[in-house]
């Protein structure tokens, strides 16, 4: 019997922050709690703040306040119900920003929403094997299935990463996640017809042929590796 399992709950606790100065980006309060989702981005602060003020326009909330520069900003907004949902973008360096959402009165579900759509909009979806290769890698393994969900789901935590959905089925099944940097991996698993070895697993980090693909894949190989044994390098 096919098993179908939906989209992975994310639950990310963001603290507080209180910051004071002239730069837009360096004000804002925006609380603590499950209605707050806090995450890292490898793009430049204007990038992803530009990123997030499109993702809040196609959730169609109207926007408030929109201030920012190039260190980054915050936003307000209101949904159709009039709860405000704020949205804060500081530089880390030249090329990483961390982003801020909070959506009243605790809503992290659709906090996790506006992240998935600002990943989007930096062209950062879900992982997927590229045409020409180098983001993926294909490896043989002695365990079944539901072992190697099993050790998927423990290797994404184990990296610290966060578990953005899962699939099972009667022959494949796949783990999506998010790096720290919001770069999306994937673990596929699948059925094969040999005896010694009856489950290929495939690991895909970020987009194309990447140093950070390459990086990603080898933490996730090494980590599923002392998660299930019984492979082939």
């Amino acid at each position: 019997m096919k098993k179908h399992l939906a989209l992975a709950g994310i639950v990310l606790l963001a603290a507080a922050c209180s910051h004071e100065g002239s730069s837009p980006s360096s004000k804002g309060d925006l609380g603590t709690g499950l209605n707050t989702i806090e995450r890292k981005y490898n793009r430049p602060a204007a990038e992803t703040y530009d990123a997030a003020r499109s993702a809040v326009q196609a959730f169609n909330l109207s926007i408030d306040r929109d201030r920012h520069d190039e260190m980054g900003g915050e936003l307000t907004a209101r949904r159709a119900d009039n709860h405000q949902v704020t949205l804060s973008v500081i530089a880390i360096d030249k090329d990483n920003s961390r982003a801020t959402v909070r959506v009243e009165p605790g809503n992290s579900a659709l906090a996790t929403m506006i992240h998935e759509k600002i990943s989007n909009k930096l062209g950062m979806a879900t992982a997927k094997a590229a045409f020409f290769g180098g983001n993926s890698a294909d490896y043989p393994y002695d365990a079944d299935l539901q072992t190697g969900v099993a050790a998927a789901e423990r290797t994404v935590k184990a990296l610290g990463w966060t578990v953005i959905g899962k699939e099972v089925k009667d022959d494949w099944a796949q783990i999506d996640a998010r790096a720290e940097d919001s770069n999306p991996a994937r673990i596929k698993m699948e059925r094969v017809n040999d005896v010694a070895f009856p489950l290929k697993v495939t690991f895909i980090g970020g987009h194309g042929k990447t140093d950070v693909s390459k990086s990603m894949i080898g933490l996730m190989h090494d980590e599923f590796d002392r998660q299930v044994g019984g492979h082939v390098k």
